[in-house]
């Protein structure tokens, strides 16, 4: 007999469709929606047809070992206040053709300026120098990468042109394996001590674009999850950051997850949050890891 969860009925809360994502930006800042703030503000973030911001799209037949997804901290030479984190976050796509390199990097974390930005520049054998123009400020970096493009290193400076103060100090990125393949999901129930159960599914990210982040579609079933047991996947990913929707057949949402990748691409760990359904199951939320098999080639 499947197991009818027993919270109170809750209406559906999420759809990443372009069309919806303004109102619920707005919705994100009201406590009633403070759960979901932190995924839609990056999906905003992401979608920058639906919340404001420029992006440019580049040849996806760019080849360069820098062509990828890139996950960069900043770190600042000076020192943060107590009890607070001065650390801040770029992510997104580069693409690199001969010696030119551009793509889209999302600013975030430690920052009163956070947003979407276009980067370009240069990369040789032994420098990289990227400049990238985000909201009312340019970040600038120049660093080393190793041999074979997986990462870098170097300086960075911002410098604040209306939002934020300027600041400098040393940066570190490294490129995001895609996330491809057949996978295990394993959930684990925050609202019914106890109830664990498993998914099956196969994961496929979409081309490099050069924007700040590239899809995801796949499928996923069960044999012993309660109520639902198949749902297809469309969401995003960005650096290591990643979010997307469960679908049913019919297109409609029945939840999300949110969380992050290694940067090998073998594992997810986030949270999943499951909508009530008109069959009587009332929803479910918790944590949830994701484990992609070897490949059999």
């Amino acid at each position: 007999m499947p197991i009818v969860f027993r919270s109170k009925l809750r209406p559906a809360r999420y759809n990443l469709s372009a069309s919806q994502l303004a109102a619920e930006c707005m919705k994100a800042s009201n406590p009633r929606f403070v759960r979901i703030g932190a995924v839609l503000w990056l999906v905003c973030v992401l979608m920058t047809c639906a919340c404001g911001g420029g992006g440019q799209s580049n040849s996806a037949n760019a080849s360069g070992m820098l062509s990828g997804n890139w996950q960069m901290t900043l770190t600042p030479t000076t020192e943060p206040s107590p009890g607070t984190s001065n650390i801040q976050t770029e992510s997104g796509f580069l693409l690199q053709s001969g010696n030119s390199v551009a793509g889209n990097i999302v600013l975030q974390g430690a920052t009163v300026c956070p947003g979407l930005g276009a980067a370009s520049g240069t990369v040789s054998s032994s420098t990289v120098a990227l400049t990238v123009n985000q909201v009312a400020q340019t970040v600038t970096l120049t660093g080393v990468p190793t041999s074979d493009g997986s990462s870098m290193a170097g300086q960075y400076s911002i410098f604040a042109s209306g939002c934020g103060a300027s600041n400098f100090g040393t940066f570190t990125a490294t490129q995001v394996k895609p996330l491809n393949g057949s996978f295990q999901a394993t959930f684990t129930s925050g609202e019914f001590i106890g109830q664990i159960y498993t998914f099956n599914g196969s994961l496929t990210q979409g081309p490099n674009s050069g924007m700040s982040y590239a899809t995801l579609s796949g499928t996923m079933t069960s044999k012993n999850a309660p109520c639902i047991n198949k749902f297809s996947i469309a969401g995003e990913v960005s650096g290591t950051s990643v979010v997307f929707n469960f679908l049913a057949s019919d297109g409609s949402s029945q939840g999300s997850y949110r969380g992050t990748t290694t940067t090998d691409g073998t594992t997810l760990t986030g949270t999943y949050d499951f909508l009530a359904q008109s069959n009587g199951c009332y929803g479910d939320a918790g944590g949830v890891s994701i484990t992609f098999q070897p490949s059999s080639t």
